[in-house]
């Protein structure tokens, strides 16, 4: 029997599973878990550091002592500079934070937008990387100053816990600073924005042993793929060739593998990415909203004394008429407003649509509209990929939400496989075990899951129906999602 520990930290949840190996099938069972999101500190956004690293440590501390190993993996683009004692300088800021959108339009003085699409691989975005530098330097240039390591989160946890300094390559690819041929840091393009070299740790690849806990020195540090996503891709029971995924969470990341990136102007113009997968292959994606919105509406309901658990969502959903109002999960306005349901009020009203007023309404509004929209984006993908697709493969926390997974089908008619719910935390053992020796590949992994977590399937319902609704909601509400 062998014991691997990962730590999945999510943008509104962390998590730490112990997975048990018994050479023929894997368990999963929940360690310790807790509240993971950006607190404001004046008028900024940051991630609570020392918070979360004392939740890492209360999680090994509750951990089997008999553990081989562990691996960490996080959400992407989100830094933390260390100085020359190899300490924090500052609490990470969080890409929910707005200050770097005055960069993006300024780095058109030196590069295209195209161009740096073209370099890069990755969608022209204000939360990525290259930006939050940008700011850095602009605003707080004594951090950089100081820096003498950039890690990627992941990587800045591993390093907190084993003093191991590493980036590991799927988080990279979020940075918009990895030259999409190369897999390196583009260098020339670094020189050329920030007019200086900047202190981005080495790059290296997962499925490693890189040391050990330091106050579990019996436990091993394993480099895995460091993007949720990754690590979610690779734990999904993929046997088709021309299978999609979504890794569905707080975001909801649509996308399928490929050899080659796509660098066409219509991908570029259509907001797509090129990011890497466990394997070093290309995960051409559409970063898009997940449950972000229902999630905020949560909050908003429970400020209200209104105790609204998943069944009661799912009984008002099934109350509320379908189809009254949709709205485009992708408007800025939804990006972190005050009130997210007076977001979704006044969007509707501005869009001539019936106002959702009760929690059956909002959770059908929200919900239909996201599967419309995945549904656009994945026609748009198969256009621009020229991959045509069978079957779409979910998984995260989204797979055990039957409403979403169901309408999702529906809109795109295709069939939904469901994977398992702890997708990225399985993706992290299996890099673990592929470390330790335990399997060799992706496709041993893969089955791995297959015999170990029963799936369920969605056979799309309606569709003559969705096809007509989804022709309006293109009408209306696309051309701010999809090009």
């Amino acid at each position: 029997m062998t014991v691997v520990l990962a730590y999945d930290l999510g943008a509104s949840s962390g998590r730490l599973t112990a997975q048990k190996f018994d050479g023929e099938s894997l368990s999963l069972s929940e360690v310790h878990r807790f509240k993971n999101e950006p607190i404001q500190i004046g008028k900024h956004y940051y991630w609570d550091f020392p918070s979360i690293l004392k939740n890492l440590s209360e999680g090994l501390n509750k951990a089997e002592n008999n553990a081989a190993s562990l691996g960490i993996d996080t959400w992407g683009v989100d830094i933390g500079l260390l100085n020359t004692k190899g300490k924090l300088i500052s609490n990470p800021f969080s890409y929910r934070d707005t200050h770097t959108v005055p960069f993006v339009q300024e780095l058109e003085k030196t590069i295209s937008h195209n161009e740096l699409f073209k370099r890069t691989g990755n969608e022209v975005s204000p939360i990525n990387t290259l930006f939050q530098l940008r700011m850095i330097q602009e605003h707080h240039p004594f951090f950089l100053e100081e820096a003498k390591e950039i890690l990627l989160m992941p990587n800045l946890f591993i390093h907190a816990l084993s003093n191991e300094i590493v980036n590991e390559r799927t988080i990279a690819s979020t940075t918009q600073l990895l030259n999409i041929h190369s897999s390196q840091w583009d260098e020339e393009l670094i020189h050329s924005i920030f007019k200086r070299s900047l202190p981005l740790s080495l790059i290296d690849n997962p499925h490693q042993i890189i040391g050990k806990i330091s106050d579990f020195p019996s436990i091993k540090a394993a480099l895995v793929p460091g993007h949720d996503t990754a690590c979610a891709l690779s734990a999904l029971p993929i046997e088709e060739g021309d299978a999609m995924f979504i890794s569905l969470g707080t975001w909801g990341v649509i996308g399928m593998e490929i050899k080659e990136p796509v660098l066409t102007m219509d991908a570029f113009n259509g907001g797509f990415t090129n990011e890497r997968t466990s394997e070093g292959d290309i995960r051409f994606q559409k970063n898009a909203t997940g449950f972000w919105v229902i999630q905020q509406l949560r909050k908003e309901w429970k400020q209200r004394g209104m105790a609204i658990d998943f069944d009661d969502e799912r009984e008002a959903f099934h109350k509320a008429e379908p189809f009254q109002s949709f709205i485009q999960p992708e408007d800025a306005s939804f990006f972190n407003p005050n009130s997210m349901s007076k977001a979704i009020q006044a969007y509707c009203h501005n869009t001539n649509q019936p106002v959702p007023n009760n929690v059956g309404e909002f959770v059908r509004c929200v919900s239909e509209s996201l599967a419309m929209q995945y549904a656009a984006v994945i026609n748009r993908m198969e256009e621009l990929s020229k991959h045509s697709c069978s079957t779409i493969y979910i998984g995260g926390g989204g797979a055990q939400n039957e409403i979403i997974c169901q309408l999702i089908a529906n809109a795109a008619n295709k069939k939904v496989v469901t994977g398992p719910a702890e997708a990225s935390s399985l993706g992290n053992g299996l890099s673990q075990l592929r470390a330790l020796g335990e399997i060799a590949s992706l496709d041993e992994g893969r089955q791995l899951i297959k015999r170990s977590f029963p799936a369920k399937e969605y056979e799309p319902q309606q569709a003559e129906m969705w096809r007509e609704m989804s022709i309006q909601f293109a009408d209306a509400h696309i051309n701010k999602g999809v090009s």
